[in-house]
């Protein structure tokens, strides 16, 4: 034996003694000094405590600094002690059973896992370490002394059978529990030395991994034959073998008559179209099995569908069957959809792999067939069954497995009247791992509540009823960068789309899967009798659709710019010099301006002049009615105020007539008065007060005699006029342009001689109703202007204007205070006469609305889907 052979676990230089003490540390290198020459030779095998190194009395382990120390220790003194153990009977350690066989054969002292540097005692694990053949024997002698192992992994270590069969016959299987001989070459004599391992009444091992170890189909026979009554085996790997379609039945017969086996891993094999049959077949009638991996097997595309439909006979019938691989198998639709099928009444598989095939599973565990489907970087990302990602950082699609996502069950619950609203449909919630499709809660005492597994971390979703979105007041709501577009299918067979900007999030914390699986199951969905009645549903009316949409109220906004506009024109910044009372004046006015905007409206009508000014007459009359005439005040004293108050045409005022009041003047006119009644009769302090006085004793309440903005909320502005007008309008648009461009004016605009024009071409003037009426029509119909002093556009009516001014001429003309009738009736009689003017080409193709029209302008026919709920199925 050569001492001086270099070990590899001492890293020697030129000065090899000084290297060696500082590997060693503190070593007491007495127990190696050479004896002298007058040493007794039988001294050192004296029995002693202190020189009891080479045996297992003081053998402190396979692991550390100190195991490489009495390695080398064993190394130098090999020969001694190994005739010191024989002498005194004691038990040789690893190191040198070990050694002993490496001297024998005269190979480099190489440990293989005998000693090593950390990790636990009870493991071996020597992978990829290029042990072969040549020191399997060395390395089964230590072997077989280490007591404690429990792992051995000897994965790509370019055994052979024979040398592979040399370690495991000396495998204490009463105390190791895993053997990994993956990568390489095993063959019969390696499954006899199995057999004695694996079927001896004190076998332990539960795991056996024979990844890529080109087992031939007797050997698979032979090991499928020796497992069929093993009762501890756990985990089995014949991953990466090539195995053929000979080893079906084999594989079969395995899987009937052992139960124990709950992991088994046949990936990447090519059991072929005959052999998988009868191995599905096998599978169908095992009640053990959990999880099984047969991806890239090639068992897709059979024209025939013989192997997709025994797997879906294999799978439907399976009640032990957790957790399934088969990624990669290029199954087609058509495969997947058998393949689905044969799964949707099993409850029991909580994790399917399918990617690599044309189909995606679900969230809910349904395989979804679609069309070609299979994509390269699929195959590159692939993911084993429980095992972790090699590409942790690429964020690939979902696989939807719930036992290798750890899914989580979470209960989500809908209360009405706490949640939000309630309602008299079904409730559904909306989960982002099901890309937000509906799916139906159940309720239970007055709560609507489902149970769903989610994948863990953020959980996104948000609830429906009644084609309603809704989110819930009891989770937190979160707003989304980019915002859900749903497209949101009707009974009737249309589509329309909603964005969802805002939905409610939950926390879900990871767990580890519960082998037991959760209460939900899988392919689950609550049963529904689904029928669908047709209802009558009442159209909510809205304003901002209907015809009236474009008309433009008198808001305080449009009041202040008219009264501010009045008042700049005005002279009354000469009447009340003090800026401070002429602002208390305007305030007064402004308070009481929509009230004169509306008296102006009709004075100017009823007062002869087409420009809309009051005439004096007019005014008088509207004077006598404030009751403001007395000896204080007499219609001599109101001519002079009036002369004071109108300004003549050559002003410059294009649309001020001269002889009558425009707004501005009237405004003037009533502060005039108030000055001249109460100021300057000293029957008031201040103009103000004055002005006070008179509006609220006198002209108010005169002004409310023409306050008709009660007619255009409670009778004009309504849904069965709107729908009238709707009917309408295919003839009323027409004749409007008609008339619109009969004059000078503008095309889309009609002036009050094209309106009477158009009264009379519909035969509205008579005895009863005159062109005065027609005349006070208009100017009522007409939108409060800011400047009609400059602009003509309060004299010149849009469409809008134009079909209110049809209303309130129909309105008078059927007013029958016996009979009192709504307007809509009133203007379905007008329309008979307004289509006399009509272009003829345009009554050719009118319907005339019948009571079925307004019916179907009111109410629309919705398609209700009813629901018969049946419970999805209770967890055993």
């Amino acid at each position: 034996m050569n001492l001086t052979a270099r070990l590899p676990l001492i890293r020697r230089k030129d000065d090899s003694k000084a290297s060696l003490r500082s590997t060693m540390g503190h070593f007491n290198y007495s127990s190696l000094t050479p004896r002298e020459k007058n040493e007794d030779p039988l001294k050192f095998l004296r029995p002693s405590r202190e020189r009891k190194s080479g045996s297992m009395e003081a053998y402190q382990g396979p692991i550390g600094t100190d195991a490489k120390l009495e390695f080398y220790e064993t190394f130098m003194h090999l020969p001694l002690f190994t005739q010191r153990n024989r002498i005194q009977k004691l038990e040789d350690t690893p190191n040198i059973a070990y050694l002993g066989e490496v001297s024998k054969q005269k190979l480099k002292p190489e440990p293989f896992g005998i000693v090593r540097r950390k990790g636990p005692e009870t493991s071996i694990d020597i992978h990829q370490y290029g042990m072969g053949d040549t020191y399997a024997q060395a390395f089964s002698e230590g072997l077989s002394i280490l007591k404690d192992v429990q792992t051995l992994n000897l994965k790509e270590n370019r055994l052979t059978d024979s040398g592979a069969s040399k370690i495991i016959d000396k495998l204490l299987a009463k105390n190791v529990k895993r053997v990994i001989l993956s990568e390489n070459r095993i063959g019969i004599k390696c499954m006899r030395s199995l057999d004695k391992v694996l079927n001896h009444m004190d076998s332990k091992i539960k795991v056996l991994e024979l990844e890529n170890t080109r087992l031939s189909d007797k050997a698979l026979e032979a090991l499928c034959l020796l497992l069929m009554d093993n009762k501890i085996l756990v985990r089995l790997c014949l991953a990466k073998n090539n195995i053929g379609e000979a080893s079906g039945r084999p594989l079969k017969e395995l899987l009937i008559s052992n139960g124990n086996i709950k992991y088994l891993d046949l990936h990447w094999n090519q059991l072929g179209k005959g052999g998988v049959i009868e191995f599905f077949e096998g599978l169908g009638q095992n009640e053990g099995l959990k999880h099984l991996d047969l991806s890239w097997n090639s068992l897709g595309r059979s024209n025939s569908l013989a192997t997709a439909k025994a797997l879906a006979r294999a799978l439907d019938g399976q009640k032990f069957l957790q957790h399934v691989d088969l990624s990669h198998n290029y199954f087609s639709q058509k495969e997947c959809e058998i393949i689905g099928e044969g799964m949707n009444e099993n409850h029991n598989i909580y994790g399917v792999h399918m990617a690599g095939n044309d189909c995606f599973v679900d969230s809910k565990g349904y395989i979804i067939p679609v069309e070609y489907q299979n994509k390269l970087d699929q195959g590159h990302l692939h993911t084993r069954l429980l095992t972790v990602p090699r590409f942790k950082e690429h964020k690939a699609s979902r696989l939807n497995c719930w036992i290798c996502e750890k899914w989580v069950e979470v209960c989500f619950d809908w209360k009405p009247n706490i949640s939000g609203p309630a309602s008299a449909g079904p409730i559904f919630i909306h989960l982002e791992c099901d890309n937000f499709k509906p799916s139906l809660t159940q309720e239970k005492n007055g709560f609507f509540t489902i149970k769903r597994m989610v994948p863990f971390g953020l959980v996104k979703f948000f609830f429906s009823a009644d084609s309603k979105y809704m989110r819930s007041k009891e989770y937190n709501t979160k707003v989304l960068d980019t915002p859900i577009r749903l497209e949101f299918p009707t009974p009737d067979k249309k589509k329309y789309h909603i964005n969802i900007s805002k939905v409610n999030v939950v926390f879900v914390e990871s767990e580890d899967w519960n082998p037991e699986g959760p209460s939900v199951l899988p392919r689950n969905d609550p049963k529904i009798r689904e029928w669908t009645e047709m209802i009558i549903e009442r159209i909510p009316w809205d304003f901002n659709t209907s015809t009236f949409k474009d008309y433009r109220f008198d808001t305080d906004e449009i009041l202040n710019k008219c009264i501010n506009f009045d008042f700049d024109v005005s002279n009354i910044k000469d009447i009340i010099p003090n800026i401070n009372e002429r602002k208390e004046v305007q305030n007064i006015l402004a308070s009481h301006y929509k009230l004169l905007t509306e008296a102006f409206k009709q004075l100017s009508a009823t007062s002869g002049i087409e420009l809309f000014n009051i005439s004096k007459n007019t005014l008088n009359d509207f004077l006598k009615k404030c009751n403001l005439f007395s000896n204080d005040i007499t219609i001599n004293d109101i001519g002079i105020i009036w002369n004071l108050s109108n300004a003549p045409q050559s002003k410059g005022e294009i649309y001020n007539s001269g002889n009558g009041l425009c707004r501005y003047e009237f405004a003037e006119f009533i502060i005039r008065l108030a000055i001249e009644k109460f100021y300057k009769l000293k029957k008031a302090q201040t103009i103000k007060e004055a002005f006070e006085v008179l509006m609220t004793d006198y002209i108010i309440p005169g002004m409310k005699l023409f306050d008709q903005s009660s007619w255009k909320t409670e009778f004009y502005l309504v849904e069965d006029v709107d729908h009238v007008l709707k009917a309408f309008k295919p003839i009323l648009e027409p004749i409007f342009i008609k008339y619109a461009a009969k004059g000078k004016g503008p095309t889309d605009r009609i002036n009050l001689h094209e309106f009477r024009l158009f009264c009379n071409d519909c035969g509205f003037v008579s005895e009863n109703f005159s062109m005065r009426e027609i005349d006070m029509c208009f100017r009522k119909a007409m939108m409060t202007e800011i400047d009609e002093i400059l602009d003509n556009d309060h004299l010149e009516m849009v469409y809008v204007e134009f079909v209110e001014g049809l209303a309130r001429i129909a309105d008078l003309m059927f007013m029958n205070p016996k009979n009192p009738q709504p307007l809509f009736s009133k203007m379905l009689e007008i329309m008979t006469l307004v289509s006399r003017v009509c272009p003829e080409h345009v009554m050719k193709s009118f319907e005339w609305p019948t009571d079925d029209t307004f019916f179907n302008m009111k109410h629309k026919k919705v398609y209700v889907t009813k629901y018969e709920y049946i419970p999805p199925i209770s967890p055993k």
